[in-house]
C-alpha cells in the first residue's frame, strides 16, 4: 500500500513538473529557431529591417509632402533625398579617412619619440613579461622553421587570377545589391504604407492577434518621433565635437564630428569609442599628452551633457527602455548581423518594445525591454510574493506602514498587488499555487498589521460585522475595510467567506452588530447577496448594511431594494463611512456611485 502511494506521488509530481518544463522549453526553442532564421536570412533581413526603420522615421515627412506632390512623387522625393544624404556622408567619410591616414604618416618622428619615451618609463616587471613573450614567439618561430616545407602545388595562373579578383569584388557587389534592395523597399514602404497597414491588420486578425488601428498609428508616431529626436541630438553632439576639436587644433575636425554622430547611435559605448581615433591622432600630432586628455575629456563631457540634460529635456521619457536590455539587444544584433546590426540595434529594440505595448500577444517584449520602475512600492512587494518570500514581504509592509499609515499600505501596496496578481492569474501568467499563496499570505497579514497598528479604545464602541454571501470567494478587500474600522475605534468581526443566509443570521445573533459590511465582487454571488440582505433585515431591522465590491457597484438596484443602506464604491466613500460609523452619526441612504471600487475583493 505504501509502495503504491509512493508511486502515485512520484507520478503526480512528474505530471506537475512536465508542464513547467514545457513552459520553459517552448519559448527557449522558439527563440533559438528565430535566431537561426534571422542569422541565415541576414542577406534579406538586413535590407528589410533597415528599410522598415527608415520608413518609420521618414513616414511623417512623406505624409506632409503627399498633400502637395501626391503619393508617388512624395515617396520618390523622400527616398532620393535620403539616398543623396547617405551617399554624401559615405563619400565624405572615405575621403576624410584617407586624408587622416596620409597626414598621420607625416608625424612618424613624433610617434617614434613618444613610443621610445613610453618604453623607457615601462616598469621592470612589465619588461620581464615582454621579454618572456618575445622568447616564446622566437621559440615557436624556430620550431616552425625546422619543419619540412610543404609540397609545392601547381596552380593555373589564369584561374587563380580570376578567383582572386572575384574574391575582392564579391563583397562590394553584395553591399551594392543590399543597398539597392533597401532603397527599393523603402520606396514601396512609403508609397504603399496604407495598403500594407490594411494587410497587416487583416493578417493579424486571421492569426487571432488583436491589433487596433490607432495602436499602429501610435506605435509608428512614438518610434518615429523618438528616433528623429535622438538623431537630432546625435547631430548636435557631432557638431559640438567638431567645433571643440577645431578649437583644439586637431586636423580634420569635421570628420571627427561625423564619426561621433554615427557612433553615438551605439548605446553607452558609442561616444567613448568615437573618441579613440581622434585621441590617437592627437597622440601622433601634438607633443606631450595634454591634447590627448583634452580630446578624451571633450567627448566624455559632451556625451554626459547630451545624455543627462538634453535628452531628458527634449525626448522626455522617450520609449523608456531598460539600459540592461538595450545593451543586451545591442550585443545580440551586432553578433547576429555585424556592423548593420550594431547600427540598427536601438531602432529595432524601440520598435519591438512599442509593439509589445500595443499588441497583447507581444506584451512580454514590453516587460523585458521596459525601463526601470520604482520597486519600493507594490512591484517589489509583488515580486517577493512570486518568490514565496513571505519574510521579506512582511518586512516591507511593516516598513511602509511605519513610514506612512495602515490605510496607505492597503491603498498603495496590497490593493495594487492583489489586482496585478488577479490579472496575471487570469491571463495564465502565474500558477494556481502562486495565487493561493498570495491570497493566504495576505489573509493572515492584514489582521496582523491591524492588531499591530490599531490601539484599543475605552468606552462604547460600534460593532461591525463583515460577511461574504454564498458563492463569494474574494474577501481581502473586506478584510482591509474591517481593519480600518478597527483602527478608527470599532469592534470588528469577520464572519468568513461563502456564508448562507441562515449561517449569517446565526453569527449576527451572537455578535449583535450595529453595522454589517457585505462584500460582493462576483456577479454569480449577487442573488445570494440579495437573499442574505433580505434575511438580515427581516431578523435585525435596526442593523445598517453596507455592500461593496465590483458586482455590488455594477448592479446596485437589487441590493438597495432589499434593504442595503448604501453601496460603497471608492476610497472617499469608504473613509466617509468609517468616520460616520465611529463618530456615532446616522448614515443616510445614498444612491449607488458609478465609480469602481478601489480595492480588489
Amino acid at each position: 500500500m505504501e509502495e503504491n502511494d509512493r508511486q502515485n506521488g512520484e507520478t503526480q509530481a512528474a505530471a506537475e513538473v512536465e508542464p513547467t518544463l514545457l513552459w520553459v522549453a517552448v519559448p527557449l526553442l522558439a527563440a533559438m529557431i528565430i535566431t537561426a532564421a534571422l542569422y541565415f536570412a541576414r542577406d534579406v533581413m538586413v535590407p528589410l529591417c533597415a528599410a522598415l526603420v527608415l520608413g518609420i522615421v521618414l513616414s511623417p515627412i512623406a505624409r506632409r509632402l503627399e498633400r502637395y506632390a501626391g503619393r508617388f512623387l512624395a515617396a520618390a522625393l523622400v527616398v532620393l533625398g535620403c539616398v543623396a544624404i547617405l551617399t554624401t556622408v559615405a563619400y565624405f567619410a572615405v575621403v576624410e579617412l584617407t586624408g587622416v591616414a596620409d597626414e598621420v604618416a607625416g608625424y612618424s618622428d613624433n610617434i617614434g619619440n613618444k613610443l621610445a619615451a613610453l618604453q623607457k618609463s615601462t616598469p621592470l616587471w612589465l619588461r620581464h613579461i615582454e621579454s618572456a613573450i618575445a622568447d616564446v614567439q622566437e621559440h615557436l618561430r624556430r620550431s616552425g622553421a625546422a619543419k619540412p616545407p610543404p609540397a609545392v602545388r601547381t596552380v593555373n595562373a589564369s584561374s587563380g587570377f580570376l578567383e582572386n579578383n572575384l574574391r575582392h569584388v564579391t563583397p562590394a557587389l553584395a553591399m551594392v545589391v543590399e543597398a539597392l534592395l533597401t532603397v527599393v523597399l523603402l520606396f514601396f514602404l512609403l508609397y504603399s504604407r496604407r495598403d500594407l497597414r490594411d494587410r497587416f491588420v487583416r493578417l493579424a486578425a486571421r492569426a487571432r492577434i488583436t491589433v487596433a488601428g490607432p495602436a499602429i498609428e501610435t506605435a509608428g508616431h512614438t518610434v518615429g518621433r523618438y528616433l528623429l529626436l535622438f538623431s537630432l541630438i546625435n547631430l548636435g553632439f557631432g557638431i559640438s565635437i567638431g567645433l571643440v576639436l577645431f578649437a583644439l587644433g586637431l586636423p580634420n575636425p569635421e570628420f571627427w564630428g561625423l564619426l561621433a554622430f554615427l557612433l553615438r547611435f551605439v548605446p553607452y559605448v558609442g561616444a567613448i569609442t568615437s573618441s579613440l581615433l581622434p585621441a590617437l591622432v592627437a597622440f601622433a600630432v601634438f607633443p606631450g599628452w595634454t591634447r590627448v586628455f583634452e580630446v578624451l575629456g571633450a567627448f566624455v563631457v559632451l556625451d554626459q551633457i547630451s545624455a543627462q540634460f538634453i535628452e531628458p529635456f527634449v525626448i522626455g521619457s522617450g520609449i523608456d527602455m531598460s539600459p540592461v536590455a538595450l545593451l543586451v539587444s545591442t550585443i545580440y544584433w551586432s553578433w547576429l548581423w555585424g556592423i548593420p546590426g550594431l547600427l540598427l540595434a536601438i531602432p529595432l529594440t524601440a520598435c519591438l518594445k512599442v509593439a509589445g505595448e500595443h499588441i497583447p500577444a507581444l506584451n512580454f517584449l514590453a516587460l523585458l525591454l521596459g525601463g526601470e520602475r520604482d520597486l519600493e512600492g507594490y512591484h517589489d512587494f509583488y515580486r517577493m510574493l512570486l518568490e514565496l518570500d513571505s519574510d521579506s514581504a512582511r518586512v516591507l509592509s511593516l516598513r511602509y506602514t511605519n513610514e506612512n499609515s495602515l490605510e496607505q499600505t492597503f491603498d498603495d501596496v496590497f490593493t495594487p498587488a492583489v489586482n496585478l496578481a488577479g490579472d496575471e492569474h487570469a491571463a495564465g501568467h502565474i500558477s494556481d499555487d502562486h495565487m493561493q499563496f498570495i491570497v493566504g499570505f495576505l489573509r493572515d497579514l492584514i489582521p496582523d498589521l491591524g492588531s499591530r497598528y490599531c490601539t484599543v479604545r475605552s468606552g462604547a464602541r460600534p460593532r461591525v460585522l463583515g460577511l461574504c454571501p454564498a458563492g463569494e470567494m474574494h474577501s481581502l478587500g473586506l478584510a482591509m475595510m474591517l481593519e480600518l474600522f478597527r483602527c478608527a475605534g470599532a469592534t470588528i468581526k469577520f464572519g468568513g467567506e461563502d456564508k448562507s443566509a441562515q449561517q449569517a443570521c446565526d453569527l449576527a445573533r451572537l455578535f449583535s452588530p450595529e453595522w454589517i459590511c457585505l462584500s460582493c465582487t462576483l456577479t454569480e454571488a449577487l442573488p445570494a447577496a440579495v437573499e442574505l440582505v433580505v434575511a438580515l433585515k427581516r431578523s435585525f431591522p435596526q442593523v445598517n448594511i453596507i455592500a461593496g465590491g465590483v458586482a455590488a457597484v455594477s448592479y446596485p438596484a437589487d441590493l438597495l431594494r432589499s434593504g442595503c443602506s448604501q453601496i460603497c464604491g471608492n476610497r472617499n466613500q469608504s473613509r466617509r463611512l468609517i468616520r460616520h460609523v465611529t463618530t456615532g452619526r446616522r448614515m443616510r441612504t445614498a444612491p449607488a456611485p458609478l465609480t469602481p471600487p478601489a480595492a480588489a475583493g
